[in-house]
């Protein structure tokens, strides 16, 4: 523990920390939730709340329908209304440079990982960041960062995770009520995965992102696999080998070539 607390006369005092204690409650995610039941884009509410200066670090922002959700460069995040966790996270994250962004990517990844492995669903991360159950998909991450030099200032922290949809168009993917065959409160599920959230924040708030990076690594889909990626060149075997702190896939081609990824520049076949 970091702190000790005490009780005297019916009142806590916190010694000796308790500057560090005030810090990671300010850090704390969900301390404040605004539930919308309609909206564009929670990213976007955010946005705007975030240009008025009216939203905290740690505020989550949570929608029953959005008419513009938003995926990774540009795609739509289609999903019907009160039927999934659509949600947005503001966090003050002034800690971590502009090169090492991408952990805020991974630090999402896992915690949706570890909140559905604690209702019994085995999950893993498509690079960079969505999220696959038995080769469907059943969430994606979508992050927009405001900088500050050479490091970060803000994040807006985007999800869409598939709760109680069954079907889907044009696209392979499922939910947590598909894959487990009952109802789900999308309101416990943003519980769970806001504790999931707040135990992994304090190991960045901590110095300790080896250990987020190193959970997202074990838990890519297709590692230690051959399998068939496409890049402008064509189609090709190779194994991924790990990712760069900047958020590059490293694969390592048949023929033992190594080559670096940026987002949209390979396909999984």
């Amino acid at each position: 523990s970091n702190f000790i607390l005490y009780k005297s006369n019916f009142k806590f005092y916190i010694y000796p920390y308790i500057n560090q204690f005030i810090y990671v409650f300010q850090q704390m995610i969900g301390r404040k939730i605004i539930h919308l039941e309609n909206v564009d884009s929670t990213n976007n509410y955010t946005a705007n709340l975030l240009l008025k200066g009216e939203v905290d670090s740690g505020t989550v922002i949570l929608a029953d329908k959005q008419t513009q959700g938003r995926g990774q460069r540009g795609s739509v995040w289609s999903s019907n209304s009160g039927e999934n966790m659509l949600f947005s996270l503001f966090l003050s994250t002034e800690i971590l440079s502009v090169n090492n962004q991408f952990v805020l990517s991974q630090f999402v990844s896992v915690s949706l990982i570890e909140m559905l492995k604690n209702i019994g669903l085995e999950a893993e991360v498509k690079w960079p960041n969505d999220i696959y159950i038995k080769n469907k998909k059943v969430a994606g991450i979508l992050i927009e960062n405001q900088l500050s030099g050479s490091m970060l200032k803000s994040s807006i922290i985007g999800v869409g995770l598939n709760v109680n949809q069954k079907s889907f168009e044009n696209i392979s993917a499922t939910s947590l009520n598909n894959e487990l065959g009952e109802f789900i409160p999308v309101q416990s599920v943003l519980f769970s995965f806001i504790f999931e959230l707040n135990k992994n924040w304090n190991l960045i708030l901590s110095n300790k992102t080896d250990q987020i990076i190193e959970k997202y690594f074990n838990n890519l889909y297709q590692k230690d696999k051959l399998c068939s990626y496409r890049d402008d060149r064509g189609t090709f075997l190779a194994t991924i080998e790990g990712v760069t702190s900047n958020g590059n896939l490293i694969l390592i081609s048949s023929e033992r070539e190594k080559k670096y990824y940026d987002l949209k520049e390979v396909s999984f076949m």
